[in-house]
């Protein structure tokens, strides 16, 4: 759960940049950060909830068979 808190901190150094953008910007920064606090925190808490690597093997799985 650390991590996750840390990570929301490194992505929230990014503000500065962020303030000075449109409304839609700032508006889908937050969103952005509340669902990455929202999937990360689940995967932490609940072993069933696919983590983001899990998700990509699974997108990205018929690579491997490709690579063999």
């Amino acid at each position: 759960m650390l991590a996750v808190l840390v990570f929301a901190g490194l992505y929230l150094l990014d503000w500065p940049s962020v303030k000075a953008s449109k409304k839609t910007i700032k508006r889908a920064y937050f969103l952005l950060l509340g669902l990455f606090l929202v999937w990360n925190t689940l995967a932490v808490c609940w072993s069933e909830w696919p983590n983001p690597n899990d998700v990509i093997q699974w997108l990205f799985g018929w690579a491997n068979h490709m690579i063999k």
